[in-house]
Formats: structure tokens, C-alpha cells, sequence
């Protein structure tokens, strides 16, 4: 990828009007595609409005930094590298995509740390075991006066929210099996208590219990909630056509540091369809 430049540093777009605004948060680089890269493309063929948000670079896959630098001890620059690396990724896979580069934001927050900020450090920065960074240090960073705080990323969030104004926002599911993204879900609920718009929230999975199966790669297959999920959640089906399903896996293609590690489980969301959940409490309220 030593080919593909950094995305640069952009501000929050302008929301087109008489169009669906759809954000999308990621909170690792290749969580877009995996969850909605086939809706991402059919939005775009539509002529609606996508807008990508990385909570973080990703940069603290340990097993893909250990891969690219034959290195087993925990050196700051490679994860930092790395993060790097891993944008350039993004750039490319969004470029398959059709996203445009103005549409495409980096928060540049810690990589397996989203949860303690929300937790614990809301106003005390935290630093990153892996990077040793306490605030968001790469160079296209939204916010780069901001720290490794909840309270920070809340705000950064919040003012892309409100200005942005999304009518349909993509989020991972709150009871996913990695903690930055349960932490998302957390996040993101907190700023829509301030917003005074309509908008919907879709959930989309990624680490489930023993899920998606079988790990390969099936495209005419369908991919199907996990069972322990549909008690309390409504799940919706969303097909994909052949073009999207093709872009959808060429854009995890160009996640090739994710693929030299997890490339199996990454193409067994290469699928008919997409999912995605709504709290059932949730709908009960709203048609009532």
C-alpha cells in the first residue's frame, strides 16, 4: 500500500437536502465494509449523501503488526505505522466504494481504548499502551487539539452529528463482542440525546458468538442473525445485488493487513445480503 497516499484532514460536509444523509461509524478501519459495504454502494447509486467516520486507526492489531515487522515486542512507532497503513487501506476500499475523500473523517482515537474513555477517563486522557499516544497524533486527524478523553470524543461526535444532521446513521450493534465498538453504540446514544431531528439508527454486527458461519467465503449464501441476538432485537435483511456484492468484496481486498490475519473471517460477510437490528423497546415506542 506504500502507493496509496493518507487521506487528508477534512471538515464536517455540508448535508445535501431532498436525499437520505447517511453516516456510518467504524471503529476500526474495514467495520464499514463488513457491516454495510453493499448498502454503502446502492446509497451512492441512489444519489445519497454516505459519510464515513473512524473512531480509530486500528492501530493496535497486534498479530498485523507483528506480520508487517517480524517484530514480536511492543514498539510504538510500528503500531503508530501501522495506523497509518491501515488508513491508506480505508482510502482505497472507499475509493472501490465510490465514497469521495471529503467524505471520509478520522477521529484518530485509541484502538482498544474506546471503552475505558467511555468508562474511565471521560476527562482524564488515557494513553495508549500500543501507540504511547495520549491524544490524536496522526496528521489528518479531525480534532488534533483534542485528548485521549470521553468527553473529547463525545464532542467530536456531537459536532459531526449536528452538523452532518444524518437521517439514517450505520453504528455497530451495542451487545457486539469487541469492546470499542459496544462503546460506539454507547457513544453515539449519548449525542442523540441532544439532537432535535428525526433520525434512524441501524445496528450492524461484526463479532457475534461463534458467528458469521461457516468462516469462508460464499457469496450466493445468506447471512442470517445470530440466534442468541433475535429475542430482544428486530433484524432486517437487506439484499445486495451483484455489483455491490462485487465491490463490497473488493473492498475488503484492499484491507490487506486485516486479510494476512483474519482473511477468512473477513470474507464470510461477502454475502446475498446485509443485516442490520433495531431495539424492539425501541420500535414499540415509536408506532405507538
Amino acid at each position: 500500500m506504500w502507493w496509496v497516499p493518507i487521506p487528508p484532514r477534512v471538515d464536517v460536509p455540508e448535508p445535501r437536502e431532498g436525499v437520505e444523509r447517511v453516516l456510518v461509524l467504524a471503529p476500526h478501519p474495514d467495520d464499514e465494509v463488513l457491516g454495510v459495504g453493499g448498502t454503502i454502494v446502492d446509497f451512492l447509486a441512489q444519489g445519497h449523501q454516505v459519510l464515513i467516520v473512524f473512531l480509530t486507526n486500528g492501530d493496535a492489531n497486534t498479530a498485523a503488526k507483528q506480520f508487517f515487522t517480524w517484530n514480536p515486542l511492543r514498539k510504538a512507532e510500528d503500531y503508530q505505522t501501522l495506523g497509518y497503513r491501515r488508513m491508506k487501506e480505508a482510502g482505497e476500499a472507499m475509493r472501490i466504494l465510490g465514497v469521495p475523500w471529503d467524505h471520509l473523517i478520522f477521529l484518530g482515537y485509541p484502538d482498544r481504548g474506546l471503552l475505558t474513555l467511555w468508562a474511565l477517563h471521560q476527562d482524564k486522557p488515557y494513553r495508549s499502551p500500543y501507540t504511547k499516544m495520549d491524544h490524536p497524533f496522526y496528521r489528518n486527524s479531525f480534532n488534533p487539539e483534542a485528548n485521549y478523553t470521553g468527553q473529547d470524543l463525545l464532542r467530536d461526535l456531537a459536532e459531526i452529528v449536528e452538523t452532518f444532521r444524518p437521517t439514517v446513521i450505520y453504528c455497530p450493534h451495542p451487545e457486539d463482542g469487541h469492546p470499542d465498538h459496544r462503546a460506539t453504540a454507547l457513544f453515539l446514544q449519548a449525542v442523540l440525546e441532544g439532537v432535535s431531528w428525526a433520525t434512524e439508527v441501524r445496528y450492524y454486527l461484526v463479532h457475534g458468538e461463534r458467528w458469521p458461519t461457516p468462516l469462508r467465503l460464499i457469496p450466493e449464501a445468506e447471512l442470517i442473525a445470530p440466534m442468541y441476538l433475535v429475542d430482544r432485537w428486530g433484524w432486517y435483511s437487506v439484499p445486495l445485488g451483484e455489483e455491490a456484492v462485487a465491490k463490497k468484496l473488493a473492498a475488503l481486498r484492499a484491507y490487506g493487513s486485516q486479510r494476512v490475519t483474519n482473511g477468512r473471517f473477513l470474507a464470510a460477510f461477502v454475502r446475498q445480503n446485509e443485516i442490520y437490528a433495531r431495539d424492539l423497546f425501541t420500535e414499540a415506542v415509536l408506532s405507538n
